[in-house]
């Protein structure tokens, strides 16, 4: 990843995640996060989802409220702040659908209306990305024996 350009470190290294946690607010105000697939990060920055209509999750993200996405790799963690838009667009759902898809999906197709996109619209990131722990510690022991406070890796707050 190039440390030049944080805005692309940190979409690409969540997009090759795979997998992040997202986290909405229910109408009473609890905070509600659940594992999902991302199925792509566009070029905009925008992040993708595939869901069912009749899921919580839907209902949460209505009214522009905000949801943050996170992702914990190793060596590698970042949040991603954003709103969510619900979206029917069957082309999309066609190309993001797989066997893996299937089998959180069952007997539905992406034709189906209660399978739905969600489109994180996404304004902020922070992440930290770590080179592993050899030089963590390194950088740690440092810190420890000097003036110097220790920098075990790269983070960044980028807007987006």
């Amino acid at each position: 990843m190039n440390a030049e350009d944080p805005v692309k470190t940190l979409l690409e290294k969540a997009e090759k995640a795979g997998v992040c946690m997202l986290t909405t607010a229910a109408p009473d105000g609890r905070i509600v996060s659940r594992p999902m697939a991302i199925q792509e990060i566009e070029d905009d920055h925008s992040i993708w989802f595939i869901t069912r209509v009749t899921t919580p999750k839907v209902e949460e993200v209505a009214e522009g409220r905000p949801v943050n996405v996170t992702v914990a790799e190793k060596g590698f963690w970042a949040s991603i702040t954003g709103t969510a838009t619900v979206m029917h667009d069957v082309e999309r759902k066609k190309r993001y659908w797989s066997k893996i898809t299937e089998a959180f999906f069952g007997e539905s197709q992406p034709e189906d209306s209660d399978i739905v996109l969600l489109k994180v619209d996404p304004d902020t990131g922070e992440y930290w990305d770590s080179p592993g722990l050899p030089a963590t510690v390194v950088e740690v022991v440092k810190g420890m024996i000097s003036d110097e406070p220790a920098r075990p890796g790269e983070s960044n707050t980028v807007e987006l």
